[in-house]
């Protein structure tokens, strides 16, 4: 990922990390999700969730109403 992008969110959860992607693109953020993800071990790998920078503080917001709901 290059310096344009920030990342708002890891967990080893992909469909956790895939929603919460759903919620920001729906809020108009544009966002990438990278899946480190290995067939053989899928329980231990990270997925992550970057935001373009000028929106990294917006998605964090977003992300924390949406986490204590």
């Amino acid at each position: 990922m290059d310096s344009n992008w920030t990342l708002v969110l890891s967990d080893s959860d992909s469909t956790h990390v895939k929603i919460v992607q759903n919620l920001l693109d729906s809020e108009g953020l544009t966002t990438s999700m990278v899946d480190h993800s290995d067939s053989a071990f899928p329980t231990n790998a990270e997925s992550e969730l970057y935001v373009k920078n000028e929106d990294a503080e917006r998605a964090r917001v977003l992300i924390e109403e949406f986490q204590n709901q």
